[in-house]
């Protein structure tokens, strides 16, 4: 029986290897709802909005913002939404990823992207720092995050009309964080996202961030050009894992393919930067995919069209149907939250005394 797949989104319109053509415009509300829309409707578990406050190109919103527009447009997708821990505070983003969780009913998820991007460190006041500031940077946020997440208990709200109790302060907590970078005292301002945890992704591109997303990340997105170089970036991934006391499951392995589906997406000569270049008819693209995810052991892939909106229509309408066919692609079927849709649990919440803990996902 063959393994089905999850079925990931990359939009990021103007990054310097996704453009658009001329019936997509992303400054404009409906063209992004129907996108969103399609790719919910196609099956897609999730979409993952990209970000970069190092670039200036002009057609790009805030993803944070973005993701929170086409929650209240969707129903079921996934929307992830990408921050740069380089560029922000803690509170604040985590803040942004427990209100996103709240307003999408628990289909939140945060890109967590790292280091340094010009001009942005000039913008921020950062220039000139180390590769290893920005990695200590993102390790002290992400812990900070997930402890902030579990500040309210769930069953904080009381909401008892005939006491007047509205909290039970004894189920707040604040965090008390002091560290090398940040002091955060806590409770987050906003109750326990639905999911208890918002699902953090990663991008993989070298052994550094192998290491972090193995510590870290819920959502692993391998990206490279070669099978080979893809496979060993996994091994880095889950060898820090392991080395972090995460087990196999609380890991889901995609990686980023560049789909080019002939005769229909006209831009096959476009160079694309990242990701596992795929080019043929819909079953030559679908044997491929296949072909990767046996080959490495992949929990699901996300595609990232060098062209919108060209090239996401000729997937969906093509390749999708054709992984549908061969019952290679996942259901969603019965899933309320992304956590749920991509089979990880709902993680226990670390002031929970009442419960022995269950193995631990790394903070």
């Amino acid at each position: 029986m063959p393994t089905p797949l999850h079925l990931g989104f990359v939009y990021a319109p103007q990054s310097g290897h996704q453009s658009h053509d001329d019936s997509f415009d992303p400054l404009n509300p409906a063209h992004l709802t129907t996108l969103a829309q399609d790719l919910e409707g196609a099956g897609f578990a999730f979409l993952m909005i990209d970000d970069s406050v190092g670039r200036a190109a002009p057609a790009r919103t805030e993803a944070f913002t973005t993701a929170s527009f086409l929650a209240t447009r969707t129903r079921h997708i996934g929307l992830i939404a990408t921050a740069n821990t380089s560029y922000v505070e803690p509170y604040n983003v985590t803040r942004l990823a427990a209100s996103l969780d709240h307003v999408s009913h628990g289909r939140a998820g945060w890109l967590v992207a790292t280091g340094a991007a010009d001009p942005a460190g000039a913008n921020y006041g950062r220039a000139g720092e180390p590769a290893d500031a920005h990695e200590a940077r993102a390790n002290e946020i992400v812990a900070i995050a997930r402890r902030l997440w579990d500040s309210w208990e769930d069953d904080a709200f009381v909401r008892d009309k005939a006491s007047g109790v509205f909290v039970d302060g004894g189920k707040i907590h604040p965090i008390d964080h002091n560290g090398p970078r940040f002091s955060v005292k806590g409770p987050l301002n906003v109750a326990r996202p639905p999911q208890g945890q918002v699902v953090v992704a990663h991008r993989v591109t070298d052994s550094g961030s192998a290491a972090f997303a193995g510590r870290h990340a819920d959502i692993v997105l391998l990206s490279a050009g070669e099978t080979e170089t893809i496979a060993a970036l996994r091994d880095g991934v889950l060898a820090a894992a392991h080395a972090a006391g995460r087990e196999r499951q609380q890991v889901v392995l995609f990686a980023e393919v560049v789909p080019f589906v002939a005769p229909h997406d006209a831009a096959r000569g476009v160079g694309t930067s990242g990701g596992h270049r795929l080019a043929g008819t819909a079953p030559e693209i679908a044997d491929r995919i296949a072909a990767l995810a046996d080959a490495v052991g992949l929990d699901g892939v996300v595609v990232a069209p060098a062209v919108l909106r060209g090239g996401s229509e000729a997937l969906s309408r093509h390749v999708i149907p054709e992984l549908a066919r061969r019952q290679r692609l996942r259901s969603g079927e019965g899933a309320t939250t992304l956590r749920e849709r991509l089979g990880l649990a709902r993680p226990r919440n670390i002031f929970d005394t009442s419960a022995t803990p269950p193995a631990s996902t790394a903070a």
